[in-house]
């Protein structure tokens, strides 16, 4: 199926498959990098789910733990998982459910998480304009300084050695997590909302609450290109550069998974997920492989869809 759009022609299609992992609202989702498991957090507890048998990976988590979580992450090489309820950090492992490590940050609010490939490092960004570096191999935490403001978003390269923060002081910021040093301001007109690393930390996106929503050369610090779509206030719950840097794979709260080309900012690609319940919105999306992607939305629906075969 073919749909038109302002600048080029756009592929849809519907859904390849369609499970439900919960019967309630879920308050966070991770999908693991190859979408094979999907890990969500709901009133119940936690639960990591096989995409590819449709069943329980490992038990569910539950009791006052697991109370009140909001973020969860899955690490990229499928051996942990993180959770939080923006206090406490918790680190399992994805094979058996055994909890690796455990971390409390006192005052300081979790706004957002992101973990290294290895899961050996992990960025927290809170709402004092602090970012935390957790070492899960010497157990140590670094805090630094990053900005004036609550940050609202953060990314991680594959070796966490370079973070990307977002922060409602209209940068952001790339620096490095060993020892704090700034290596890109990126300036804005207004909050940074939601912003994006690609492997290795050579490319950036960055989107703020008004019309920057903009794809960054880290090397140089200058703009590559920005996402050709004329909707105002545009935002992004999650998103995912492609392993080649070709494409950018995003989920909007307005039930949208969206395909952009990196080197222009082209729409290629738009689906709708599915509505159980209210509108639900998309909180975690993955590259299956080069012919598929998946997504998991707020109401605990898991998809799969095809990509186009134009992009293969």
């Amino acid at each position: 199926m073919l749909q038109a759009c302002l600048f080029d022609d756009t592929y849809t299609s519907q859904s390849l498959t369609d499970t439900s992992h919960s019967k309630q609202a879920i308050a966070a989702s991770a999908l693991s990098n190859d979408g094979k498991f999907s890990l969500i957090a709901n009133q119940r507890g936690v639960c990591l789910w096989d995409n590819a048998l449709s069943t329980l990976h490992i038990s569910c988590l539950s009791g006052e733990i697991t109370n009140n979580i909001e973020i969860v992450k899955i690490a990229k090489d499928n051996k942990s998982f993180v959770i939080s309820n923006r206090i406490t950090v918790l680190r399992y492992s994805l094979s058996t459910g055994d909890l690796l490590g455990q971390w409390i940050l006192g005052g300081n609010i979790i706004n957002d998480i992101a973990l290294s490939a290895n899961g050996k490092h992990i960025l927290l960004g809170t709402r004092s304009g602090d970012a935390s570096v957790i070492n899960t191999v010497s157990n140590t935490v670094k805090f630094f300084k990053k900005h004036r403001l609550d940050v609202n978003s953060v990314a991680l390269s594959d070796d966490g050695l370079i973070a990307l923060t977002g922060s409602s002081d209209k940068t952001a910021v790339l620096w490095q997590t060993i020892n704090g040093e700034t290596l890109q301001v990126l300036p804005h007109k207004t909050r940074v909302s939601h912003v994006s690393l690609n492997r290795d930390g050579t490319l950036a996106f960055t989107i703020d609450t008004v019309k920057e929503r903009t794809f960054w050369t880290i090397s140089s610090g200058e703009r590559l290109s920005s996402l050709r779509s004329k909707t105002r206030f545009m935002q992004f719950n999650t998103s995912v550069f492609s392993d080649d840097n070709q494409w950018f794979l995003t989920g909007s709260p307005k039930q949208k998974i969206q395909l952009w080309r990196v080197s222009d900012g082209v729409l290629m690609g738009q689906w709708q997920a599915k509505q159980q319940r209210v509108r639900s919105a998309v909180l975690s999306v993955s590259f299956v492989s080069n012919t598929q992607i998946s997504s998991e939305t707020s109401d605990g629906t898991h998809q799969i869809w095809a990509l186009p075969s134009s992009l293969n």
